[in-house]
């Protein structure tokens, strides 16, 4: 055993879960390494109904900066869509803890959502939380 590595995956299927009553199987596997306030990551997945096959891969990384600080990026690209158009998906965050309070940012963004070279999409969120 490898001291900060994790791996995992899962497997599954639903019988006529797909248009035109197809079987969608579904698999993805990850692995993880933490070394000190580092953690880097990486997920792949597999979705098939029978016509069509989605591969999924996932990058990341996370950075505790100090005990109340932390930070990540994450990107992730998804093909099989018809054209040869490729789903990308990217994003930061950054929460920083003091005590009972929090305040988290997320930027996030998504270009060829569903395989649509026309749809992208754009968040940002800021939140403050407070426990009693």
């Amino acid at each position: 055993m490898i001291p900060g590595l994790r791996v995992g995956g899962a497997i599954g299927s639903a019988d006529n879960a797909a248009q035109g009553a197809k079987d969608l199987d579904e698999e993805t596997w990850f692995a993880t390494y933490a070394w000190g306030p580092l953690t880097i990551g990486y997920q792949v997945g597999d979705e098939d109904n029978g016509t069509t096959s989605f591969d999924t891969d996932i990058y990341g990384v996370s950075f505790n900066v100090n005990d109340a600080l932390s930070v990540s990026y994450q990107y992730g690209e998804t093909d099989g869509y018809s054209g040869g158009v490729t789903a990308e998906f990217e994003g930061i965050s950054a929460a920083y803890n003091i005590g009972p309070m929090a305040i988290k940012f997320t930027d996030n963004s998504a270009k060829n959502v569903n395989g649509d070279s026309t749809d992208n999409d754009d968040n940002r969120e800021l939140n403050l939380s407070m426990s009693f």
